[in-house]
């Protein structure tokens, strides 16, 4: 596994996942595929604005594995729909896609077919979670310092569930961009972003960061750090 590449921007050190080729979650993909090694297909239902997806279409275009995702029909394709495509995933929409019709659709879809393997939303498992507590300890070691607080983008919860599991007595901040993340730890606040997943943050920044996503997470520590700069804040940015 690479070296983690860690950059200082307005002040914060920000873990730089989005240079990974479909960000952090990518790191899961062959792990999956060692559980699965005959699988031809791998199924995944998705929010339009999800970054695993990503991920997933480009681990299975590297791999000669067909990518089947299920999102939400909309009037125009989103960006991510875009780039599954573009990496030869097959998309198919799904009206009034709410993720618990998709999610249905997908397992519906996997009925009755041989080396076809649904991923669990967000890749959500205790294995996926210890890998990623890994690669925290990795950050951890590269840093020259221990930060006073981890800032994060919740979705799926799989990240910051990763994060609470690879770290020891650091305060850990998540911005719940999606569904309610529901764990509870002493080491961990959450802070509810003020608008739905579909509204995007405004903010400019200089690098690359999921405006539905990390970017709104980035915005709110952004705030937080611009009262006390004293603070030793590393972000996390997915993708």
């Amino acid at each position: 596994m690479e070296t983690p590449i860690i950059q200082n921007h307005h002040g914060i050190y920000v873990v730089r996942d989005d240079l990974l080729p479909g960000g952090t979650k990518s790191i899961l993909l062959s792990e999956i595929n060692k559980e699965k090694p005959d699988t031809k297909e791998f199924v995944y239902a998705s929010p339009v604005y999800g970054g695993f997806q990503i991920a997933l279409s480009i681990y299975c275009k590297n791999n000669n594995i067909k990518a089947t995702i299920f999102c939400a029909k909309r009037t125009k394709h989103h960006t991510n729909t875009l780039k599954c495509i573009e990496n030869g995933a097959n998309v198919i929409e799904v009206p009034y896609g709410y993720l618990s019709v998709i999610e249905k659709r997908a397992r519906e879809y996997c009925i009755g077919k041989p080396n076809v393997e649904k991923i669990i939303f967000g890749a959500s498992t205790n294995k996926n979670k210890m890998i990623i507590a890994k690669r925290v300890q990795r950050v951890m070691k590269t840093l020259h310092f221990i930060p006073d607080e981890i800032w994060c983008a919740v979705g799926s919860g799989t990240l910051i569930s990763g994060i609470v599991l690879g770290t020891n007595n650091i305060n850990i901040v998540g911005v719940q961009v999606g569904a309610e993340f529901k764990e509870v730890h002493k080491n961990l606040r959450m802070i509810k972003y003020p608008k739905s997943f579909d509204k995007e943050s405004k903010i400019k920044i200089e690098f690359p960061s999921m405006p539905n996503y990390d970017l709104k997470a980035f915005e709110l520590c952004l705030k937080e750090f611009e009262m006390n700069k004293d603070k030793k804040i590393l972000f996390w940015n997915v993708l």
